[in-house]
């Protein structure tokens, strides 16, 4: 049965279906032939997928996220990040990053972050001269922050599907989201200064008046990251309800402060918040049921008992674990993979007494350098598409950068203290 599941999938993968499709047809035709199973199983395994309060959250962050692009809270957090850092030569680049890391703990998405962001200053860094191939591979990794920086659609998935708790999953993903973007800042200034002559400031100096008026216009853009986490930390409210509540703040700000957003406009909003949130969710209902035979079938056993007796510590494991994790980040959406292959994957980890949280943290982070790789790089792909650059031009660029995201991969890995410090510290 799992020979022709395994087999029916990468046939219908190869040939171009879209994968939670083929998830679903191949499961179907592994359940028809070589099982006595009722077809019935087959819908009652994807709702059972669904049937979750903790999945519930990720359309209502999909919808806060839009609100927030057309609600104008974008624009407001570059024009902010320009007067912090418009003084300092090729700027630019700090800004990208600094506010993709802000927007991160607003949309909760990669590709909304480099969406958000990138069509805002990705024109401006072509206007001001800044060398757009390096700058359309900048603003993707400075969009794979999003999954990291709480709140993370891709770290709710996670904690569903390895029952770890979702807000210290958000904590944990604090630090190593700063550090990212630390990285990616070097990365700007070693850029600049082998390219200085090119790059000029867009300040001259750094004007306090208008810092200070910028931030407050996009004060209810950087308060709202801190009511979710804080809300959720403090016991205040659940991730779903938090969500709930970022639509209703986003929806505010939209329609009565910021007033970009009116009534008119709320269906297709709405429709477009319903696209995203069906992709996703479809995904894992597949998924799920792929998940389900595979399970029942007792791979992940059989698989956990092959790697154990090859690997016998949480570091070999964690060698072996980062290859794959790049390897299938090439091919494969994140929430696709997560669904597909922490099953298989996380029994052996906890054999191994792998801390869930710094599991989760880890993949997360793998599953983010993963956007920026391709074939498959979602950010990549949403960058080069409003830089109008192929994505051939942009791939030595993006070298360095995957370096750079790599080092703070592996240096969360092998020190899971920087990790595990903001969760130990407000569960006590």
């Amino acid at each position: 049965m799992i020979a022709v599941l395994i087999i029916s999938i990468f046939l219908f993968a190869f040939i171009g279906m879209p994968i939670a499709f083929a998830l679903g047809v191949g499961s179907l035709i592994s359940i028809i032939f070589t099982s006595d199973l009722p077809l019935m199983i087959i819908p009652q395994r994807m709702f059972f997928g669904l049937n979750s309060w903790l999945l519930m959250s990720i359309p209502f962050f999909m919808l806060a996220g839009q609100l927030m692009i057309h609600g104008g809270m974008s624009r407001r957090l570059v024009n902010f990040t320009t007067e912090i850092f418009g003084f300092i030569r090729g700027s630019l680049g700090y800004i990208c990053i600094t506010a993709s890391m802000i927007f991160a703990g607003v949309s909760g998405s990669s590709s909304a972050d480099t969406a958000a962001v990138g069509s805002i200053i990705l024109p401006i860094m072509k206007d001001k001269g800044y060398k757009m191939k390096f700058a359309t591979a900048l603003q993707a990794a400075a969009g794979s922050i999003g999954p990291i920086i709480p709140p993370s659609l891709l770290m709710i998935l996670i904690g569903y599907v390895t029952d770890t708790s979702v807000s210290q999953l958000f904590l944990g993903g604090i630090l190593p989201g700063f550090l990212i973007g630390l990285g990616l800042m070097f990365v700007v200034f070693f850029h600049v200064r082998k390219n200085n002559s090119i790059y000029i400031r867009k300040n001259t100096n750094l004007n306090l008046k208008k810092l200070l008026l910028t931030g407050i216009y996009a004060l209810p853009s950087l308060g709202l990251p801190l009511i979710i986490i804080f809300g959720i930390i403090g016991g205040i409210f659940s991730i779903t309800e938090s969500a709930v509540i970022a639509v209703v703040y986003g929806l505010i700000m939209g329609l009565f402060v910021y007033k970009e957003i009116s009534i008119s406009d709320l269906p297709r909003i709405l429709f477009e918040s319903a696209q995203l949130s069906t992709i996703i969710l479809f995904i894992q209902s597949t998924a799920f049921l792929f998940s389900w035979i595979i399970t029942v079938n007792e791979v992940p056993e059989i698989l956990s008992n092959f790697i154990s007796s090859l690997i016998s510590t949480p570091s070999g494991f964690y060698v072996l674990y980062i290859f794959l994790m790049l390897f299938i980040g090439m091919f494969m959406e994140s929430f696709s993979a997560t669904v597909i292959f922490l099953p298989l994957v996380y029994p052996i980890a906890k054999n191994l007494g792998i801390d869930s949280v710094h599991f989760g943290v880890v993949t997360t982070v793998g599953w983010a350098i993963g956007y920026i790789t391709p074939p498959f790089g979602a950010t990549l792909f949403v960058s080069c598409s409003i830089s109008k650059i192929p994505i051939k031009e942009v791939i030595p660029h993006i070298l360095p950068i995957f370096a750079t995201m790599m080092i703070v991969l592996l240096i969360i890995t092998f020190f899971p203290s920087i990790v595990l410090f903001l969760p130990r510290l407000f569960a006590h």
